[in-house]
């Protein structure tokens, strides 16, 4: 442990990402089933998931929806017009060596999501934006075994991607968006929102400046974390890692770790890519997407009353926050 007057040298500055999986019938390009709970590995596939020559990718209109009701519980700007994007990296788990996701114009723009901690601060979240894509498969790493066994059942799910504005500046703020994520996807009934499942997972960028600098530091992304707690004490230890790096006077990398659940720590995995390593290119098989403002307005009418309005109902009862958040966390209640 560090000595706290070091620890308070420093201000950490979060950014978050968040992957959720929409509860279509279907796939987003292809029509098979998009929910592979209890099935048995590449049995919910086509030759889309696949990768094979000569597949044409066709656009599931209700991700399109459901990402616009996401967008509006993100109180977040709907873009008239979007398109998607080839990201080209490859993986195992992704057979045609790129992900058809949307860069340069999403379909979800910039927007906010408003947090009150149990502490009593209240904090503004900003959303950059939310973008459609498909996910890549899934690996499994056996124990003590030198291979990987590759499922691809998940391969083509309809996700939605939100990315934050760097807002949050403490572990306590990071679990609490993460959680008020998690919140309104659920009431906007977008996904299912289940982190057991995969159905939401989270990316945490993290960096620490001496406190009152104009600079942020170097950055270190950790992916794929799918519990509140594992948000909250993987950033508790990536921000003491980097004090202690700063201290001893070596370098941060700007990496992708990984977070040992067991070990409550974060290893390292792969030096971070930027934009123009991943080679966008406009997706040449999938027709823009044009709304207008009509539909963008139906859409809102759709969902029912959201965290912060049921909040505002529960003040007159004087409830503690344990209370208030108890009622909130079950849209049935």
């Amino acid at each position: 442990m560090l000595d706290q007057n070091i620890i308070d040298k420093y201000e950490m500055t979060i950014g978050m990402e968040c992957h959720v999986q929409l509860k279509t019938k279907t796939k987003l390009f292809a029509a098979v089933d998009n929910d592979a709970r209890g099935a048995m590995p590449n049995t919910t596939v086509s030759e889309i998931c696949f990768g094979l020559p000569g597949t044409l990718p066709v656009l599931n209109k209700e991700a399109v929806h459901l990402a616009v009701r996401a967008g509006h519980a993100l109180n977040s700007k709907i873009n008239l017009f979007s398109k998607f994007d080839r990201k080209h990296y490859f993986y195992p788990d992704l057979p045609m060596g790129y992900q058809i996701t949307q860069f340069e114009h999403p379909t979800v723009g910039m927007g906010a999501v408003d947090l009150k901690l149990k502490s009593g601060e209240e904090i503004r979240v900003g959303i950059t934006r939310a973008h459609l894509e498909a996910d890549a498969g899934k690996l499994t790493h056996p124990a003590g075994e030198n291979y990987s066994m590759v499922d691809l059942n998940r391969a083509g799910t309809p996700l939605i991607e939100i990315v934050s504005e760097p807002d949050i500046h403490s572990a306590e703020a990071a679990k609490a968006f993460a959680h008020e994520l998690n919140l309104l996807m659920r009431y906007a009934d977008v996904s299912d929102a289940n982190l057991y499942y995969g159905n939401m997972r989270f990316d945490v960028n993290i960096s620490i400046a001496p406190k009152g600098s104009k600079t942020l530091g170097t950055r270190a992304e950790i992916k794929n974390l799918n519990s509140f707690r594992a948000v909250e004490s993987c950033v508790k230890y990536e921000f003491e890692r980097q004090v202690e790096l700063l201290e001893k006077g070596e370098k941060i990398v700007q990496e992708t770790r990984g977070w040992d659940d067991a070990k409550m720590i974060t290893i390292s995995q792969r030096s971070k890519e930027d934009a123009q390593d991943y080679r966008y290119m406009p997706e040449p098989d999938i027709p823009q997407i044009v709304l207008t403002q009509d539909y963008i307005n139906e859409v809102k009418k759709e969902l029912p009353a959201m965290p912060a309005e049921i909040r505002l109902a529960l003040k007159p009862l004087s409830l503690n926050y344990s209370q208030q958040e108890t009622i909130v966390e079950s849209p049935n209640l």
